[in-house]
Order: C-alpha cells, then sequence, then structure tokens
C-alpha cells in the first residue's frame, strides 16, 4: 500500500452493500487532487453484493471486513491503514453516490494550504438533494447543540464528507462505530484543532437503500454520540491543565 499512499491523498470509503454506486463513482475520482496524488481505499464492511469486486475493477485498494461492523468502524481500520502508509491528508467519502468528486479540490485546498486541519464539507453552505424533513429538521437541532457546547459554528454535523492531516486523525479518540461524523467533528474541535467548513453538495443515492436506522433510532443514536463525546472532552481537559506546569506552554493533545 505504501507506493500508492505515501505522501498522497487517501480518499477512504466505507462501503456496505455498495456495489452499483461503487461502479459509476470510483472512476470519476481524480488521479489528482490540488497538486498531490491522490489513492482511494474502499473498506468494504462485511458485503455480499459484490462491493469488492467493483472496488477493485474501479482501481481501489481494498481491505475487506469479514462481518457489518458499520461505518464508523470501517472508518477506523481505513485511517490505521492509510496512516500506516504515509498518507498526508485523508479524505471521507459516502459509497452511495452523494458527494461529488468535483467538490474534492474546494475541500481539500484549505488542508493542503495549511489553513486548517480539518475542512468538513457543508450542503448547507452547498447544495443539497431533497431529504426527509423529520430528519433534515433533526440535524439542524443538532447542529445548535454542538455550537452551544463548543462554542463553535457547526452547519452541517452530519456530513462525512471532510478532509483532514494525517497527524490530526492520530490525536482523535474515536469510539463510534455508526455515528461517527459528529464524533470526529466535536473531537477535533475540543482538541483546539483549525477547522473550515466548506460548501458542497449532497445528492439523492442513485442505487439501493440507505443503511441509516429508521429517524428516530437514528436521531437517539445521534444525539447519544454528541453528549458522549462531548463528556468524554470534559474528563479529558482537566487532567491536561492538572499536568501543565506553572508557566508552561500547553502540552500536545495526547494520541487518542
Amino acid at each position: 500500500m505504501r507506493e500508492r499512499f505515501a505522501g498522497a491523498i487517501a480518499i477512504v470509503i466505507p462501503a456496505y452493500e455498495e456495489r452499483e454506486n461503487l461502479a459509476e463513482l470510483l472512476p470519476h475520482i481524480p488521479a489528482s487532487v490540488c497538486g498531490l496524488p491522490a489513492a482511494v481505499l474502499v473498506v468494504d464492511d462485511g458485503s455480499s453484493d459484490g462491493t469488492a469486486d467493483a472496488a477493485s475493477a474501479g482501481g481501489a485498494v481494498v481491505a475487506r471486513l469479514a462481518a457489518n461492523a458499520g461505518g464508523g468502524a470501517a472508518l477506523k481500520v481505513g485511517y490505521a491503514l492509510v496512516a500506516d502508509a504515509g498518507a498526508e491528508i485523508v479524505v471521507t467519502m459516502d459509497a452511495d453516490g452523494q458527494h461529488r468528486p468535483e467538490d474534492l479540490e474546494r475541500l481539500v485546498e484549505p488542508v493542503r494550504s495549511g489553513r486548517a486541519q480539518l475542512a468538513q464539507g457543508s450542503r448547507v453552505l452547498g447544495h443539497a438533494d431533497g431529504g426527509v424533513f423529520v430528519r433534515e429538521l433533526g440535524i439542524s437541532i443538532f447542529n445548535r447543540l454542538i455550537g452551544t457546547l463548543t462554542r463553535t459554528r457547526v452547519t452541517d454535523c452530519s456530513n462525512s464528507f471532510r478532509a483532514v492531516r494525517a497527524e490530526l486523525l492520530a490525536q482523535l479518540d474515536l469510539r463510534q462505530r455508526q455515528f461517527h461524523a459528529a464524533e470526529l467533528l466535536i473531537e477535533a474541535i475540543t482538541r483546539g484543532a483549525a477547522i473550515e467548513e466548506v460548501p458542497v453538495s449532497v445528492l439523492a443515492r442513485r442505487h439501493g437503500a440507505s443503511k441509516k436506522p429508521p429517524t428516530l433510532r437514528y436521531g437517539a443514536g445521534f444525539g447519544r454520540a454528541i453528549v458522549s463525546t462531548w463528556l468524554r472532552s470534559l474528563r479529558r481537559r482537566p487532567a491536561r491543565r492538572r499536568d501543565r506546569a506553572p508557566g508552561a506552554l500547553p502540552a500536545d493533545p495526547p494520541v487518542g
């Protein structure tokens, strides 16, 4: 893997039963983004529909999980693999075709330039095809909740289309198997990372059905992930203050 990802932009795509969508998405991923080579890692999350074969045919490196573990768990596997292979910037995209490869340059540029450690895609600042009203209302509420807890304006906390410095990922304590988008964002904010929101488009799924749970269960799980991640950050911060000697500079964030 090192020859594909060392010094490159690693595009990590978790995928579960997404053969048709990957077959359409992967040919449109550019070979370079913002002057750096780009390579794709698809983490097949226990699919049985030929997802891995479609990913391989589309030119991606493929990691296969033996059983369905959840998008967050699949991403953690992907993060570890591309970090070990020496990737410079990690981009995450959904496998369902909702994220546009045409937005990659815009998304990566703040990180590539050094202006941000994390560039968060936002359909609110950009464009979104129509969604379920109740779910969109819930995400709006969760945006406000994260903003209140972290004192940081967030417009699209559920969007997993983002670019992040590989070294920042190593500092984050990521535990969510499913509701991972908000967790990564809160972890980065509470560790003091420089973050920039970037307008992107989120399109309607072309093939297959969403793997998200029903709306109420999705909302409950998403809310728990936000609160638990924020509480974890509160427990971490006092320890860091106690360990600091008088007059000393703040220590680097601990590795999660």
